[in-house]
């Protein structure tokens, strides 16, 4: 029989929305316990930007910093385990892993997303490097430089300006036929963007950049290239299983203060929204969820 253990919230999801739940927690004194499995979405970015305070602080370095500063709060229990099963009984939540069981009053669901890459050789060893994805999380670093983009979607076209405001260099490769209209064709002709439609076939680290290799065997030398994933993974599936709406894009409905549309379960971080996937966004969300935790809980007690 596994053994069963008990605590008012759980937070499936240790990263930058889950910490921040918690430690908001752990000072109102809720008992939590964080589920972790140690995967955050950035870990292979040597730096994260935009994080007030700790601009150009690598990840990991930031998630320590955050464990550290839960340890004054011995209510927050971190465990290394995968939540499995998500149920909703009797007024409760049941959560089971592979080594045992937790009920809980409030659930927190904190778990991410995962970027879904082009299948191009050496994409996967350069993400993060000198293979990107935002200009507000790595812009700075490649301005001024010849850089590439690889996308061909009608989101891609809202990212196009924000990349040329960085790098006037700038060479769009479609990986295929082109989806972008004429009267976009003819706007990176004026602005001078470059647009390759021959497939990539391998993106290679070179000592100053990158090549971005293609099907008729042409190199082209980058310094970087931003990349549009083919599609986000939301990691949903609890959410499923609890009974939480979703939206198209696979992201948890929530509210304004990051309520599901299951009463006493939240969403927080890149999984509760399609866009703007930032740290400080993340943290936030977390936070506002934390609270509302808290909030429900002290007055379902105080009215009993």
């Amino acid at each position: 029989m596994k053994n069963i253990q008990q605590f008012e919230v759980a937070i499936i999801g240790g990263a930058s929305a889950g910490l921040s739940a918690a430690l908001i927690l752990g000072r109102s004194a809720r008992k939590t316990v964080v589920f972790d499995t140690g995967e955050p979405r950035n870990r292979p970015a040597a730096h994260a930007h935009n994080v007030f305070t700790r601009d150009g602080v690598s990840p990991l370095e930031i998630l320590a910093i955050a464990k550290e500063q839960l340890k004054p709060y011995p209510s927050v229990v971190t465990v290394q385990e995968r939540v499995i099963t998500a149920a909703k009984e009797e007024g409760v939540f049941r959560l089971e892993t592979a080594d045992g069981a937790y009920i809980v009053r409030k659930v927190i669901l904190a778990t991410g997303v995962k970027d879904i890459l082009p299948e191009i050789k050496g994409i996967h060893e350069l993400w993060g490097d000198k293979v990107i994805h935002c200009p507000y999380c790595h812009g700075w670093e490649v301005r001024n430089t010849p850089v590439a983009f690889i996308a061909n979607d009608e989101v891609a076209s809202h990212q196009i300006p924000l990349l040329y405001n960085l790098n006037k260099d700038l060479t769009i490769f479609t990986n295929g036929k082109s989806a972008f209209s004429e009267e976009q064709h003819a706007k990176f002709r004026e602005k001078g963007i470059g647009l390759i439609e021959t497939p990539v076939t391998a993106i290679e680290d070179v000592a100053d950049g990158i090549h971005i290799v293609l099907a008729d065997g042409s190199v082209h030398h980058k310094y970087a290239t931003y990349v549009r994933a083919v599609r986000l993974a939301f990691h949903n599936e609890l959410a499923v299983q609890l009974g939480c709406e979703l939206d198209e894009s696979g992201a948890i409905k929530v509210d304004e203060v990051q309520q599901t549309t299951i009463p006493g379960v939240f969403a927080a971080g890149d999984v509760a929204h399609p866009m703007m996937h930032q740290v400080m966004v993340a943290a936030a969300g977390g936070l506002r969820a934390g609270g509302m935790c808290n909030a429900q809980i002290s007055t379902e007690d105080f009215d009993k």
